[in-house]
């Protein structure tokens, strides 16, 4: 009776240990992630433009730019929170979590009112990528009026 219990906990045990399923290619065993939550599973995020330069402003434009992004990984990517470095620059993004090859969105808009000269603001991303924050850049030049 004992031993009977033995094997069926062992038997348990050996059918909850297999998380990944195995399959051949080029002769080899390789694993592949049963789904987005396998510990395997990472978000990337990639963006084509890190950085954009909106040149001459005259001081009290508002302008906006849109970074668009990609998620390049093999889980969902979720976007966490979205900071400016100034309350000049406002980001607004979709919190929806975006599928492995999904796009996104990132909307910035800088008001120049009250400044002047060369402006730099930073756009702060934190997300559930390895990174755990990317940097967005904006520029410009504020003229007087």
């Amino acid at each position: 009776m004992l031993k009977g219990l033995f094997y069926i906990f062992l038997g348990i045990i050996l059918a909850c240990s297999c998380d990944s399923k195995s399959k051949k290619q080029d002769g080899q065993e390789v694993n592949t992630p049963t789904s987005v939550n396998d510990s395997n599973a990472i978000a990337k995020i990639e963006f084509p433009q890190k950085s954009f330069n909106f040149g001459d402003l005259q001081e009290g434009e508002i302008v906006t730019h849109t970074f668009r992004f990609k998620n390049t990984g093999t889980k969902s990517l979720v976007i966490l929170n979205v900071e400016a470095s100034c309350g000049c620059t406002t980001p607004k993004y979709d919190k929806k979590p975006i599928p492995p090859g999904g796009e996104g969105k990132i909307e910035v808009e800088f008001n120049s009112s009250g400044r002047y000269g060369k402006q730099y603001k930073v756009i702060n991303i934190f997300a559930n990528v390895p990174e755990k924050v990317i940097e967005l850049k904006i520029i410009a030049n504020i003229k007087n009026k």
